[in-house]
């Protein structure tokens, strides 16, 4: 006994010889860049990563779990140098995510952080992108730091959909076999986009139906069934309406901009008896879609559209 209240006061004593220190919110950067492992504070998770609680929310709000998905800020920069590679506060939008689609260490990392919560990550490069790197701005081996800030963890609308509950009261059924629910919606008197727009989205397809393995968890169907996902990306995509299947033609000239839908899209509405890539033939796809925005192809520059979903030739 008497040796383990020793062990406990020493550890006690060398956790508290690290520099003190108290970020501002404002400019955490200021003060916790360059990364020091001894600050006083600082946790460290089984994985390396580690990170400092920079402010803290009222502490109500759900921790995500690794299927949530999560609306965050971020900063995110080299640790070596602090050059930015990644800021949605550059962008001045919050960005939404899948936490199973993104880097270990942020997949770790946020499932401490509750709505609110403000935190410094470090994240080692085996936890972040490893020997490869990413892009042109972050090189092989490259140690991250990320100012992260929980906005909210989102309800998963899939949990409602799944399997797609066709006969229920809060579903819209469309002539042509399209299918939605509301799961959100933006202003009802706002315009909605023509043929000649260009839809800006972030969408989720997954398979109606996948076959079943043995041992098969929720999780490894969910994968196995997803064929396209912008939201752990944290990129929207954008469409022509004119260019698109029948479907999503149709689904987008019903949308607002804000609206939050989901959707069945039968075989006939997409890509019928031949299919297309990761949808096969005669499949039918059901879509979480958010219509982020959209704007005439004519109105000024813009970026090139997002060459899918075609419409069947």
């Amino acid at each position: 006994m008497f040796r383990v209240m020793l062990a406990a006061v020493a550890a006690l004593v060398l956790s508290s010889c690290g520099p003190s220190v108290k970020a501002d919110p404002a400019d955490p950067w200021a003060t916790l860049h360059p990364w020091n492992h001894n600050f006083a504070g600082v946790q460290k998770l089984p994985s390396g990563v580690e990170y400092i609680i920079v402010r803290k929310g009222d502490g109500k709000g759900p921790f995500p779990s690794p299927t949530d998905r999560v609306e965050v800020h971020y900063d995110g920069r080299l640790a070596a140098n602090a050059l930015i590679f990644d800021s949605s506060y550059q962008r001045n939008e919050t960005a939404t995510f899948q936490l199973n689609g993104l880097i270990p260490g942020w997949k770790d990392g946020l499932q401490k952080m509750q709505a609110g919560d403000m935190f410094m990550f470090w994240i080692p490069s085996k936890e972040g992108y490893g020997e490869r790197g990413a892009g042109m701005d972050i090189p092989p081996n490259a140690d991250l730091m990320f100012q992260v800030e929980l906005i909210n963890v989102l309800v998963d609308p899939w949990t409602k959909v799944t399997p797609w509950p066709t006969d229920a009261s809060n579903i819209t059924r469309r002539p042509s076999g399209l299918e939605y629910m509301v799961v959100e919606s933006g202003p009802a008197d706002g315009p909605t986009p023509t043929e000649d727009d260009i839809a800006t989205i972030n969408f989720e397809g997954r398979l109606e139906t996948v076959d079943k393995e043995e041992g098969d968890t929720a999780e490894d169907i969910r994968i196995r069934s997803t064929v396209v996902s912008t939201f752990g990306s944290g990129e929207p995509a954008r469409f022509p309406v004119a260019g698109v299947t029948p479907g999503w033609n149709e689904l987008l000239k019903l949308m607002h901009k804000g609206d939050h839908w989901m959707v069945r899209m039968p075989a006939s509405l997409l890509y019928g008896a031949e299919g297309d890539g990761r949808v096969p033939p005669g499949a039918t796809v059901i879509y979480e879609v958010k219509l982020e925005d959209f704007g005439s192809m004519t109105a000024g520059p813009l970026p090139a559209p997002t060459p899918a979903p075609a419409a069947p030739q």
